[in-house]
């Protein structure tokens, strides 16, 4: 190792781009160390990640033989951009004696309804809900929520087996789903049904809620990057998002703002963290917080002049100095759209014309993410996105007739 301060990055699926990851760490003046985790995704990074850092494994050893190899390199920090490394990481910060979420704070941050209870405690949001670890469970946990509701995992991501209901019968059914094994999707250990909250009307494409991406040191906790969203696809399906600025207004996005900020404050987080809300026509309300940095928004905040989330996620780590600019700016509208299949689809059949799709005034790009005969399944959330189309637009009016395109291609057909 170089004479550099070494930087940890426990890296899995949802990590940052290795490209950015070294932009970050060449202006932070560090060097990267990836501790791998043990996964397909991972291992099949490795050729990539030595390009531009070392890579420690983890494969056969316990977290106790990981953190005495990692002690020898005398790391100066740590952090992870993939949700399912969060605990991991938080056990390996506390060995190492390096700053990061307090292991007294890992079970609120990864588990949807010890999030609630925090939030309640703090008077940050007070929201109906109860935890189900068996169907068994449903009838009770109905009485209290009410009615409608949405089912989702108590530990997850990508919108994975979420689904809102609105009778009861819809709501045995899902939850019965969820746990069962011989229905063909993914299985849970615990959801959590709560009250559904009722999003504003909004005008197609754009969505009733929005996400803030955080930087937290102790009580100083700063917005770094806005990500408005488009509208869900059924039956609660995330479609990507846009960042530069806003048709949401100045006023509702301060608002949300300093809703997200009182979230992640709440929750004691350590580092960049993700903040969904919920606009209503009662005011924001938080969805959920996770705590790394959200999906797109390093590339959102790039492509639109707005930010640098991955710089500032590496300061943080390192206890460097950052800035967070202001977040509403006049530059261009960055997107990243995401393409899922219809709810009843199983199998890709056919994929022709993508060039249709990239030809598209405003698109930039277009990422296939699956291939004929490939299975499809909403169940998973975003693991069955079937494409991305990113681009820029000058105006919101511009990126509503893309989106509005970009769905008006027929470029793949399923079963």
């Amino acid at each position: 190792m170089s004479d550099q301060p070494v930087l940890l990055v426990v890296y899995d699926t949802g990590s940052l781009a290795p490209t950015r990851l070294a932009e970050a760490a060449r202006r932070a003046g560090c060097a990267l160390v990836f501790v791998l985790a043990d996964s397909d995704h991972a291992r099949e990074m490795v050729p990539t990640l030595e390009t531009v850092g070392t890579v420690v494994p983890t494969a056969g050893r316990t977290e106790e033989e990981t953190a005495a190899a990692l002690k020898a390199l005398d790391p100066s920090g740590i952090v992870t951009f993939s949700e399912f490394q969060i605990g991991t990481t938080v056990r390996l910060a506390a060995a190492l004696g390096l700053r990061y979420h307090q292991p007294a704070d890992v079970d609120s941050i990864t588990h949807k309804d010890r999030q609630r209870e925090r939030f309640a405690r703090a008077g940050v949001d007070v929201v109906r809900h109860r935890t189900v670890t068996s169907p068994e469970q449903t009838a009770d946990a109905l009485a209290h929520v009410g009615l409608p509701a949405i089912v989702k995992p108590v530990v997850g991501a990508s919108s994975r087996n979420t689904r809102a209901v609105t009778s009861r019968e819809e709501a045995l059914a899902a939850v019965a789903e969820a746990f069962d094994a011989s229905a063909g999707g993914p299985v849970e250990k615990a959801v959590m049904i709560e009250e559904l909250l009722v999003g504003r009307a909004t005008p197609a494409p754009w969505g009733d809620y929005i996400a803030v991406d955080c930087v937290a040191d102790g009580d100083d906790v700063r917005p770094v990057f806005v990500t408005s969203k488009f509208a869900l696809a059924e039956p609660f399906r995330e479609r990507g998002g846009y960042g530069g600025h806003s048709v949401v207004g100045e006023e509702d996005e301060r608002a949300v703002r300093e809703l997200a900020c009182r979230a992640v404050r709440a929750l004691n987080i350590h580092g960049v963290a993700d903040v969904e809300i919920k606009l209503t026509d009662r005011g924001p309300r938080v969805i959920e917080v996770n705590g790394r940095l959200g999906a797109w928004v390093d590339d959102l905040a790039v492509r639109s002049h707005t930010s640098d989330p991955a710089h500032v996620a590496v300061a943080a780590a390192l206890g460097l100095p950052y800035r967070t600019p202001p977040i509403r700016t006049g530059g261009p509208i960055a997107f990243h759209y995401l393409v899922v299949p219809p709810a009843g689809a199983r199998r890709v059949r056919a994929i022709r014309n993508v060039t249709a799709l990239r030809r598209l005034p405003h698109v930039d790009r277009v990422a296939v993410l699956t291939e004929p005969g490939a299975d499809v399944d909403w169940r998973i959330g975003a693991r069955g996105n079937v494409a991305a189309v990113l681009g820029t637009a000058a105006t919101h009016e511009e990126l509503a007739a893309t989106v509005a395109a970009i769905e008006k291609v027929e470029w793949i057909e399923y079963e």
